[in-house]
């Protein structure tokens, strides 16, 4: 039996949607405001229930403003830095295993782990899950 040829389209548009999300988090990393323009305006952003931050935020506006009450507790005088440890992705899906590390206002150092299952649409994300451990962030950063 033969294999099967392989689309390399396919593996196209999974290198390039890996690429928007590798951009995206470097952009963030560096506190690069045009990280915004990655997001589709019909982003949907949802946050695990034990989140302070818990739901599904629907629309640019409502995922900016879910975002800046994050960074606000993060001290400004201490680096804020993202490291993708992988990426993996399917089509218009990308898993990415992210740690942050950070201090949150009151110095207390912050280093967390997430997973992020983005979907990209047009070189946008249009759709991002995000898994997190929230004690840990409501511990730390009081969020």
């Amino acid at each position: 039996r033969t294999a099967e040829p392989v689309d390399v389209r396919v593996h196209d548009v999974a290198d390039a949607n890996k690429h928007v999300v590798e951009d995206y988090f470097s952009r963030m990393a560096a506190g690069d405001p045009t990280a915004a323009d990655l997001l589709a305006d019909h982003v949907s952003w949802w946050v695990p229930q034990s989140s302070s931050m818990a739901g599904t935020h629907e629309g640019k506006p409502a995922v900016l403003a879910m975002m800046a009450k994050g960074v606000g507790a993060y001290a400004s005088d201490v680096p804020f830095e993202i490291d993708v440890e992988r990426l993996v992705a399917e089509d218009d899906w990308v898993c990415a295993q992210v740690e942050i590390r950070a201090a949150a206002r009151d110095g207390t150092p912050y280093r967390n782990h997430y997973h992020f299952a983005m979907r990209v649409c047009d070189g946008r994300l249009v759709e991002v899950r995000e898994y997190v451990d929230t004690a840990y962030v409501r511990d730390t950063l009081g969020i």
